[in-house]
């Protein structure tokens, strides 16, 4: 067994197909949210819980929200 599907720690790497384009880490699960953070493409966050459409996410220190889309580890419509 892979010891982080045991764990609970759940990682995903924020949008890697995007190139260099950084993704705003949201203060609440919407669209017009403000953004707490800024996250690079390809860094790597952990997942606190998706909902379906959106995740919580913690990345360095910051928590806030991704939309689930642009996250390569959670599957889409996935809610955990």
């Amino acid at each position: 067994m892979v010891g982080s599907l045991l764990s609970g720690n759940r990682p995903a790497l924020v949008a890697p197909w995007s190139g260099a384009k950084p993704v705003a880490l949201s203060s609440d699960a919407a669209e017009n949210a403000p953004a707490v953070a800024i996250v690079q493409s390809k860094v790597l966050v952990r997942v606190v819980g998706c909902d379906g459409k959106w995740c919580k996410v913690k990345a360095k220190g910051s928590r806030g929200y991704i939309r689930q889309t642009r996250l390569w580890g959670a599957y889409p419509g996935e809610a955990f």
